[in-house]
């Protein structure tokens, strides 16, 4: 008989401890006198193209009704350069090949991709790889430089601690996901924010209360223990992002599971319907799909046992 399996607390969800050995060391020592200037470089020069290929989409826009239609014509094409030049290419510059298993299901398939684990602040260039519009948080609309490229990705925004700002948000997932029009998939990182990746904790309710087909995405680094970015941690960012660049190769794996299309039961429950898509990522990672979630996020629709 198998042996039952751990009960995880939020602890072991939220905590990651670099350990690395002395070859690891060795190793990072050594290719980080030539790896790290030239990654470095690379990236510096295609974050300015991001920057560039958005504010170039950006020209002569009006603010009030930016986010009412998909964008079209030129500013299209600029905006598809921005998410090749902030997915494949910036992977390529920090050294990462990109895997992708399964394929994407058009807009018309799946309106909502959900996306987990949440583990990394890399997770950011895999919205851009998927070609979509994430949900994320209005602080980021105010940070320099990539506020461009969620402009012109359009991005919806939420402020967690606003009622107001997350019944906005849920109104333009809506209406998003049952639009006619050729919007780009919304992009949801269902979990809600960072974990180490040892299990799925719950998931958010707001990629499946418009009822729609969604598919899911799984995330998996070839060296979690480097790009693992989570809430309690003692090492800062510089080391995180130093490691990565001074390692020889990396590889992310994009996984597009098949499509999920939600019976009578979960169109009127999005719960339960949450909780499937995540029992069936959970198997595809073989990892346990968990109740657990942060404290400062809990503010409705909680889940049933």
């Amino acid at each position: 008989m198998s042996s039952p399996q751990p009960v995880l607390t939020p602890a072991d969800t939220f905590c990651h401890q670099l350990s690395l050995s002395t070859a690891d060391k060795l190793k990072f020592l050594l290719c980080s006198v030539f790896l790290v200037p030239v990654r470095l470089c690379l990236a510096l020069l295609v974050a300015f193209l991001i920057w560039l290929s958005s504010r170039l989409g950006l020209l002569y826009r009006d603010t009030d009704t930016w986010d009412d239609r998909p964008q079209q014509g030129w500013r299209k094409v600029f905006q598809n350069c921005m998410w090749t030049t902030s997915g494949y290419i910036i992977f390529w510059a920090l050294g990462f090949r990109v895997s992708i298993v399964g394929q994407q299901a058009p807009r018309s398939q799946a309106p909502v991709l959900i996306v987990a684990p949440h583990t990394s602040f890399l997770d950011v260039f895999t919205i851009a790889l998927c070609y979509s519009s994430p949900v994320a948080r209005v602080e980021n609309r105010a940070t320099p430089v990539l506020w461009a490229p969620q402009a012109v990705g359009n991005t919806i925004f939420v402020d967690r601690r606003s009622a107001d700002s997350r019944q906005e948000a849920m109104n333009a997932i809506l209406a998003r996901a049952r639009s006619p029009l050729a919007w780009p998939q919304i992009f949801i990182f269902s979990e809600g924010t960072t974990t180490n990746g040892r299990a799925l904790i719950r998931f958010q309710t707001g990629g499946f209360k418009a009822g729609v087909p969604v598919q899911p995405v799984t995330i998996q680094y070839s060296r979690p223990d480097l790009t693992t970015w989570t809430r309690d941690q003692p090492h800062r960012f510089i080391h995180s992002i130093l490691l990565i660049m001074a390692n020889p190769v990396n590889q992310v794996t994009l996984h597009f599971l098949p499509v999920y299309s939600p019976d009578q039961e979960e169109i009127a429950n999005p719960v339960l319907y949450a909780q499937n898509v995540q029992k069936m990522m959970a198997e595809s990672l073989a990892v346990p799909a968990t109740d657990i979630q942060r404290a400062e996020f809990v503010i409705e629709n909680k889940k049933v046992t």
